[in-house]
């Protein structure tokens, strides 16, 4: 290894880690649903599906740097292109003992630029900017979860919007 290639290798910094709990009111979403509050269409399987719409999101769910759901963060999430982004799915700190929602990660759809995944056990996603999209430009990523709750299926997307930095 030559001066140039040691001095490369040094500065290479490794990517970060934005971690991100997304704290869904699993209780309010599926009685809203239910209730025909949520506008939602069946998938011919017996499953809810319904996308919460960027107005309605502080109704069913709120994101927190902290697993107890305290630290709460507003989107639009920004991240460095080439940095990582760990989203982690919980029932919300209202929901208390009695949520007995089962719940499923079910990934990022995007369609502006690519979160590649890293990491499918931990829900991370590496952000890879594509020269197309103004720095400032929020993505149109949809996150997609499944969840059963009281024996009825539910499926919900949302965008949480984020922002790559280039």
């Amino acid at each position: 290894m030559n001066i140039a290639q040691t001095a490369s290798k040094t500065t290479e910094v490794e990517p970060t880690t934005t971690k991100i709990y997304v704290n869904v009111a699993f209780n309010k979403l599926a009685a809203d649903m239910n209730g025909d509050e949520l506008a939602h269409q069946f998938n011919g399987k017996g499953r809810k599906i319904a996308l919460i719409p960027e107005v309605l999101e502080s109704n069913y769910l709120n994101y927190s740097s902290d697993k107890a759901g305290l630290e709460i963060i507003k989107p639009p999430f920004e991240i460095n292109n080439g940095d990582n982004i760990d989203f982690q799915l919980q029932a919300a700190s209202s929901e208390g003992k009695s949520g007995k929602a089962r719940f499923k990660w079910k990934g990022i759809i995007q369609n502006r630029y690519d979160l590649q995944l890293v990491s499918g056990e931990k829900n991370t996603y590496k952000a890879v900017a594509t020269e197309d999209i103004e720095e400032s430009e929020n993505d149109e990523v949809i996150i997609n979860i499944n969840f059963k709750l009281n024996d009825e299926k539910f499926s919900v997307a949302w965008d949480p919007k984020v922002i790559i930095k280039r």
